[in-house]
């Protein structure tokens, strides 16, 4: 070999092992996944949409993630799972979206949502572990507005009707904190999941996914499910006790709140 190839071949080496080292250890690539546990992910608690052994998911409006958390996916023992959930993701959003700059995963996802979908993600997408190619041959999360949620504020006051300028977008309350809702005597039982046709479809909730039992205390209402009997909400600091695993956000039966 003259010295200019082994000078070339060099360089070519140098310049492999240069892009190899800046390749993240977990990719955003598509396939079946699992939900990988705490200590496997690196994910603590108080994220926006995952924490230890959980990844929040959403719906799509217009081609992108909109934000309000539709259900949840688990590792094994977190919230009642018995075995782990799995995502089978087709595609990716990397820009900012739903007032999070965060890729999120968008598929089929398993477990008791049952649905095509987007979950938020931290920047590696850590939270999901490779297990195979995809099994649904993928999907693409259904677009809709807001108006799969009750907004039929005349017939409950925590639904959103739309009809306000600060509060437009009828279905969600976008101003959380100025949409509360008491938790009554006997407190309330929280669910992660009410399942995907309860999201899209108005069918009667399927809950699932046990979080914790909230004793006493405020939520702020994001939003009612389209046959009034869930409502997605944000347990106040007041809450007692707390919801575990970082967890901030849960199904709340509908009568166990009262308007605040």
């Amino acid at each position: 070999m003259t010295r200019s190839c082994a000078v070339l071949l060099g360089l070519c080496l140098t310049a492999i092992a240069l892009a190899t080292s800046v390749v993240p250890a977990q990719s955003l690539s598509v396939g079946y996944k699992a939900i990988a546990s705490s200590a496997a992910s690196g994910v603590a608690a108080g994220h926006t949409g995952y924490g230890p052994g959980w990844i929040a998911l959403t719906f799509d409006t217009g081609g992108q993630p909109h934000g309000p958390i539709t259900g949840y996916l688990f590792h094994d023992g977190v919230a009642g799972a018995a075995g782990n959930d799995h995502f089978d993701v087709s595609s990716y959003y990397t820009a900012p979206a739903a007032s999070v700059n965060t890729p999120f995963a968008g598929g089929y996802a398993y477990g008791h949502f049952n649905g095509c979908t987007w979950s938020y993600l931290d920047s590696s997408g850590s939270e999901l572990s490779a297990q195979g190619p995809n099994q649904t041959g993928g999907c693409t999360p259904p677009n809709h507005t807001t108006k799969i949620f009750c907004y039929n504020q005349a017939a409950d006051p925590l639904c959103n009707a739309g009809n306000s300028s600060d509060e437009f977008e009828a279905g969600v309350w976008k101003t959380i904190t100025n949409h509360r809702a008491i938790i009554k005597a006997g407190g309330c039982n929280v669910v992660a999941n009410v399942g995907a046709a309860a999201i899209y479809n108005a069918a009667a909730a399927a809950p699932a996914n046990p979080i914790t039992h909230v004793n006493s205390g405020t939520v702020y209402v994001r939003y009612v499910t389209k046959q009034d009997d869930y409502v997605m909400a944000n347990l106040a600091s007041d809450g007692s006790p707390q919801l575990p695993s970082g967890m901030q956000w849960g199904f709340y039966p509908r009568g166990c709140l009262t308007a605040g």
